[in-house]
């Protein structure tokens, strides 16, 4: 008679094996939020002022002749709105009672969890928001770097299936350039990050020596018109790049992130992070965008 065995699917009283320890590789860089100087802002639309300079001209003066002035032209007023975000969580008086694997306090958790997740909606929107005075029953909204982008445009042929090329490249710089910039910042996703990675492959490739590891990536593009950092950006339009003189961009804080405590109507702690910001470009002009691309 063969023996019987006692199996484990035939048992009921197995514990679990929960490890106590919670994965999550969702990302969290915000690197124009980061990078971008932070400015104070005071009121819920944020001015600045722009002007240029005369065309460069011959300038010579019949000797004694009196002096005459020439017209004059005024500066230029712009500005962006500051727009409010805010994330607000909730748990129950119970959820903080019960024993929890990888985290003592739910509540504290979903905090940390909510201020990530209101910084990447900050980042998202300094690239991409397309800007609104808003109304009392519509949100205000920040203008992005894209949306500000007017004057410098490279679309190559215009199709919009064109894959970026080192030709595309510089010939937005030189745009800017030629507009009075001084671009110094490349911001692209993954894609398009590979193309610009590409460039310089047909001919050269770094070798570090010492690891033996083959080199085939750009993080810095020397082009006639300056040293260019490219730097990876997720929130960034798979079809666009944007290249920037930085310090032309600014953060304005009305009112920086800000965690507070909300009311427990009894069943349990609520809490809320909120930020009013806005998006300052001092001179667009000095930047630039290729749009149009293909993504894959």
């Amino acid at each position: 008679m063969a023996d019987t065995f006692f199996k484990s699917y035939d048992a009921a009283g197995l514990r679990e094996d929960l490890i106590d320890l919670i994965v999550n590789i969702s990302p969290t860089e915000t690197p124009m939020l980061s990078r971008f100087g932070k400015v104070k802002a005071s009121g819920k639309y944020h001015e600045w002022q722009t002007d240029s300079l005369a065309a460069a001209a011959s300038n010579a003066v019949v000797e004694g002749t009196d002096a005459t002035s020439s017209a004059l032209t005024a500066t230029s007023r712009t500005g962006n709105y500051c727009q409010i975000s805010r994330k607000i969580w909730r748990v129950t008086d119970t959820m903080e009672a019960v024993n929890k694997a990888g985290r003592g306090s739910e509540y504290a958790y979903q905090m940390a969890k909510h201020m990530k997740e209101l910084a990447r909606d900050m980042e998202y929107a300094v690239v991409n928001g397309t800007g609104n005075s808003g109304a009392s029953a519509t949100a205000r909204e920040l203008k992005g770097v894209l949306s500000w982008v007017s004057t410098n445009v490279e679309t190559g042929t215009g199709t919009g299936t064109e894959a970026l090329t080192e030709t595309m490249y510089n010939n937005l710089l030189q745009d800017i350039y030629d507009q009075g910039g001084n671009p110094d910042v490349t911001y692209a996703n993954g894609f398009q990050k590979r193309k610009i990675s590409a460039f310089s492959t047909p001919s050269t490739r770094n070798i570090n020596v010492e690891d033996k590891r083959l080199v085939a990536t750009v993080d810095v593009y020397d082009s006639d018109f300056g040293l260019q950092q490219v730097i990876l950006d997720r929130y960034m339009p798979t079809d666009k790049v944007a290249v920037l003189q930085e310090d032309l961009w600014k953060v304005g804080m009305l009112r920086p992130v800000k965690y507070k405590e909300l009311p427990d109507n009894g069943g349990g702690p609520k809490g809320q992070v909120e930020s009013e910001f806005t998006l300052e470009s001092l001179n667009e002009k000095a930047s630039g965008k290729i749009t149009g691309l293909t993504t894959s």
